[in-house]
């Protein structure tokens, strides 16, 4: 009588591509952590009674209130301004301000873009502080 040999391969597990992926995952997200860090628009929300001191300070320096209208007007400092010559403004409010802050508001139809470059504008002029506020209605 003739035996069988026993011929069964042992099933293994190719652990190799499953190690590639994940090697090639933590590299991809060790480079991308300081692209993350860095880049963004950080808000930080306040309590409305932090937001009135801090008014109640700015205003005791010299501020630089942007506030853009619905209809694209831009307002600084409560007067209107025409938009080619507000960067030139915005930096000379800037250095005779000893905190450096600006504050940016907008209506509320105003597109968000535009207020991103408003914020650029303030930064690039050289405000240490961007302020988003919000502004109130009035009957």
């Amino acid at each position: 009588m003739i035996k069988k040999r026993n011929t069964k391969r042992r099933a293994t597990v190719n652990l190799a591509p499953m190690v590639d992926i994940s090697l090639s995952l933590l590299i991809m997200f060790v480079l991308a952590i300081p692209f993350i860090l860095e880049s963004g628009i950080f808000v930080s929300r306040g309590a409305a009674g932090r937001v009135k001191t801090t008014l109640r300070k700015s205003r005791q320096d010299m501020t630089v209130n942007i506030y853009i209208r619905k209809d694209g007007t831009i307002l600084l400092n409560e007067e209107k301004v025409d938009p080619d010559s507000l960067p030139v403004l915005v930096a000379k409010l800037l250095e005779r301000s000893i905190t450096k802050k600006a504050i940016v508001s907008a209506d509320s139809e105003v597109m968000y873009d535009r207020v991103i470059q408003l914020i650029d504008l303030a930064k690039a002029q050289g405000a240490k502080d961007v302020v988003i506020m919000k502004r109130v209605r009035r009957k």
